[in-house]
């Protein structure tokens, strides 16, 4: 079975990565709690992005700073069809849930966004599983009413577009990305978020001392110091993105993440033939398939091509 569901990186991290990570689990004292705060892990995320370690806050995933900032808030506004784990928390902590659906262009509908009453508005750009970025000057317009904003940026190395001019302007932004998808590592639960300082120095009081490990740091750290090995396969997917877009076009919408929205719900069709791909409940007649390797893209590709 082929695996293209789940918008994983089709590669592992780097060989180099993983033995230097093996050597640094050799030196690492197990015996003792990480250092309160992890500087050093917030200080290698500051190098990856040029934000300084006050704008930074690490967690267990983007997911666990997610589920933070949604505990912390009386009501959400998404926009469907997005990420179905937004929802997921919201109603666990019994918050309101607004729903301002995308418009026919997977565009958000920022005019009755900013018409609502909600607390918090979650915006994904690019957006999951529709792969769009969504308008800068719709998410402008949203944070000039004063609304709190998360932009749920996971698939920002697919896109280049990194809003750095929102989260310097703006004090209710808070912009959330992870090492799960550009950088392999799904499996470790790593994620971080980025905001003015007095916004993170907010959510890390409500934080526990220790919620997250030296092993998460120390592999964060080989990661920046080896970026080149990252950024290789950043490019190589996107490389591929775009080559099975041109091959499918007439059954995809173009994208800037690391899938495609497919105009079929081939879900069936395809597991039958040894692929699996994402069913999407929230939007019937669609389904999404994963960019991964060449040789799964090829096999993929012939399918699609097949079904015409």
């Amino acid at each position: 079975m082929i695996f293209l569901d789940k918008n994983e990186n089709p590669f592992d991290v780097p060989e180099k990565i993983k033995q230097d990570f093996i050597e640094f689990v050799k030196r690492a004292g197990f015996n003792r709690y990480p250092e309160r705060g992890l500087p050093d892990l917030l200080n290698a995320i500051s190098d990856l992005t040029g934000y300084d370690a006050d704008n930074l806050i690490a967690g267990n995933g983007s997911d666990e700073l997610l589920e933070r900032i949604i505990s912390n808030s009386e009501s959400i506004l998404i926009s469907t069809p997005t990420f179905e784990m937004y929802s997921f928390y919201a109603n666990n902590y019994n918050k309101r849930l607004i729903n301002v659906p995308l418009k026919n262009d997977f565009n958000i509908d920022a005019e009755r966004i900013v018409e609502s009453d909600a607390e918090t508005v979650i915006i994904c750009s690019p957006n999951n599983p529709t792969g769009n970025l969504q308008n800068i000057d719709d998410i402008k317009y949203i944070l000039d009413s004063g609304k709190n904003v998360v932009i749920d940026n996971a698939y920002y190395e697919f896109s280049g577009y990194d809003y750095k001019g929102l989260v310097d302007s703006y004090d209710n932004l808070i912009l959330l990305r992870t090492f799960s998808k550009a950088f392999s590592m799904a499996g470790l639960r790593i994620g971080y978020g980025i905001s003015k300082s007095s916004i993170i120095k907010d959510i890390k009081r409500k934080m526990p001392p220790f919620y997250m490990n030296i092993l998460s740091e120390g592999i964060v750290r080989l990661a920046v110091d080896n970026y080149k090995l990252i950024e290789d396969r950043i490019n190589y997917i996107i490389k591929e993105r775009s080559r099975v877009y041109n091959e499918i076009s007439d059954m995809a919408f173009k994208s800037d993440a690391n899938f495609l929205l497919l105009k079929k719900d081939l879900y069936d069709y395809m597991m039958k033939n040894g692929v699996m791909i994402r069913k999407l409940p929230l939007m019937p007649g669609y389904s999404r398939i994963t960019i991964g390797s060449e040789d799964e893209n090829n096999v993929a590709i012939k399918l699609i091509k097949n079904i015409k």
